[in-house]
């Protein structure tokens, strides 16, 4: 299934399957200017197939090209501040924070939280797991032990000396309040002035700082907080219906209007997608 972003010279399209919940595929075409960051709270595993980028994290910044793979903790959201290509090619593998761990931890690897954010350059058994995923997600065969393969694949790469390694928080404590209180009422209005006095930061500094810091607006984390729980509940088979009503959307149009802005489908159409 096709997608586009908000805008129209981006194309996606995903791969999911029923026997992988929290698990998703994504392969992207780009072009024109850079996608708005979107934040999900998933180990996210980005090959770079072709172009150049220039990617930032928490005040750093490296070059990234074809080959090179960006491996990111769920809390931690590098984002391309620029492309250096005309156009570029990737493939995103999505895994949930439970998924990962039932692999990692088993294996005595670095769980999903302790990834932080790096880039690994061209290593060839992470680039043929995320081959064998996207395979097996065709092919509706053998997608579990892929999966186990890619995580293990993951782990072994971020030790390599020839990964680069970039911030990936912690945020500092004004702008950790703040988004610890948009996460625990991810479903209800959160006024400024409430996050302003969380943070103990006057208004101009704390948008400042949060966007430096988060990568986003508050609106527009909140707002991706209630987009990423969506999709757990739509993976989980839950109605839209229901799902817009326990993420405080208004209605579900609005959820429907919001979700297909944000992830390129309707809610339908991404459940449809397993």
């Amino acid at each position: 299934m096709l997608s586009s972003s908000r805008e129209l010279s981006h194309r996606f399209s995903g791969l999911r399957s029923a026997q992988l919940p929290g698990v998703e595929l994504v392969r992207g075409y780009h072009a024109g200017p850079v996608v708005s960051w979107q934040f999900l709270p998933m180990v996210q595993i980005a090959l770079v197939r072709s172009g150049r980028a220039l990617l930032w994290s928490h005040g750093a910044s490296t070059i990234v090209e074809a080959g090179d793979t960006v491996v990111s903790a769920p809390e931690c959201s590098p984002r391309v501040l620029e492309r250096l290509t005309p156009t570029a090619t990737t493939v995103t593998a999505w895994i949930s924070p439970v998924a990962f761990d039932a692999v990692s931890v088993r294996e005595k690897r670095p769980s999903a939280r302790m990834l932080a954010a790096s880039v690994v350059r061209r290593y060839l058994p992470l680039m043929g797991a995320i081959a064998r995923l996207e395979r097996a997600l065709i092919d509706h065969q053998g997608e579990v032990r892929a999966v186990e393969a890619l995580v293990s694949a993951t782990c072994r790469a971020i030790r390599l000396r020839s990964t680069t390694r970039l911030p990936g928080g912690p945020l500092r404590p004004e702008i950790a309040r703040a988004r610890r209180l948009l996460q625990e009422r991810f479903q209800q209005p959160i006024s400024l002035d409430e996050l302003t006095r969380e943070a103990g930061l006057s208004k101009f500094h704390f948008l400042r700082l949060f966007r430096d810091e988060v990568g986003a607006t508050p609106h527009a984390y909140h707002l991706q907080l209630r987009i990423s729980r969506a999709r757990e509940m739509l993976d989980r088979g839950l109605p839209a219906a229901e799902v817009a009503f326990e993420c405080g959307f208004a209605d579900q149009a609005h959820f429907t209007r919001a979700f297909k802005r944000m992830v390129g489908y309707t809610p339908a159409a991404f459940a449809r997608l397993a």
